[in-house]
């Protein structure tokens, strides 16, 4: 599923491999797909992992709605007890591991290890998995990493978001295409960047693309100290006022103000190369 040197990921991985040649886990799995309707008797890949795989490719077609019945029935059993339960945790952590993966890269931070967040954010996860509520019928998927990043930053409680990231259920409801990982951390992004590198708290809305990227890799640069507060929030001033309006601001000629921009970004790049080679 991944690349590099994202151990606890790899290792997952091979995990994975061993539980999906276990005599009678696929049976179990079918069994209880079978139960709840999502699979017809006999129908599907016989093999664990390829009946994963399959389980995905339903759900990119269907959407939600087919995720949310084969999810629910596995979470339905992951919530008792003994071998049966272990096995249907594994095959949601397994299911929701790009998911998981993406959230480690949220939460890095320049003293934090790769990792080790990664540690926090698995064991989060299979807690889920375990603890899921039936009543949360929809938009499951989205619910399991929402309730994962809440618990995974009260766990690693940073600087960055002291109280963990909020339990915002109605971020489950956004379209199926949105990122709800995404959309909370934005939410994250606009406090901090109010306190921090812009003038007022912004807009969660206004933080995606681009301007988002920039004010989190201004935000990294604070909190790993190659950035200081008043720096970064020019840089903030700049890239949205545009280089005449800045220049006449600041009361300095077009030249002067270029040579500031290739300062700027010359600092912009060596933060961006921490933040790449943290995270």
């Amino acid at each position: 599923m991944v690349g590099g040197t994202e151990r606890i990921f790899v290792e997952l991985d091979a995990e994975w491999a061993l539980v999906c040649a276990e005599t009678g886990h696929a049976l179990l799995v079918r069994g209880w797909l079978e139960a709840a309707g999502v699979l017809a008797p006999g129908e599907g890949p016989e093999r664990l992992e390829e009946l994963l795989a399959e389980l995905g490719r339903r759900d990119r077609a269907a959407g939600p709605a087919h995720s949310d019945r084969w999810l629910g029935a596995v979470l339905a059993v992951a919530a008792g007890e003994g071998r049966a339960a272990q096995l249907a945790a594994r095959v949601v952590v397994q299911a929701m591991l790009p998911g998981a993966f993406r959230l480690t890269r949220r939460l890095m931070r320049a003293e934090r290890d790769f990792d080790e967040v990664g540690q926090v954010v698995v064991a989060a996860l299979y807690q889920v998995a375990r603890a899921y509520p039936a009543s949360r019928r929809q938009k499951v998927a989205a619910n399991v990493l929402l309730e994962t990043l809440h618990r995974a930053s009260r766990e690693l409680q940073a600087d960055f978001e002291p109280d963990g990231v909020a339990w915002q259920p109605a971020l489950a409801s956004l379209p199926a295409q949105q990122d709800v990982v995404a959309a909370a951390w934005r939410g994250v992004l606009a406090e901090r960047a109010g306190s921090v590198v812009l003038a007022e708290v912004p807009a969660a809305e206004e933080l995606s693309g681009p301007r988002g990227e920039l004010i989190e890799l201004l935000l990294w640069g604070v909190a790993s100290g190659m950035v200081d507060t008043e720096r970064a929030r020019a840089i903030a001033d700049e890239v949205r006022e545009g280089g005449r309006e800045a220049a006449e601001r600041a009361g300095v000629s077009a030249v002067a103000w270029r040579k500031r921009r290739s300062r700027t970004v010359r600092q912009l790049r060596a933060v961006a190369a921490s933040w790449a080679q943290a995270a």
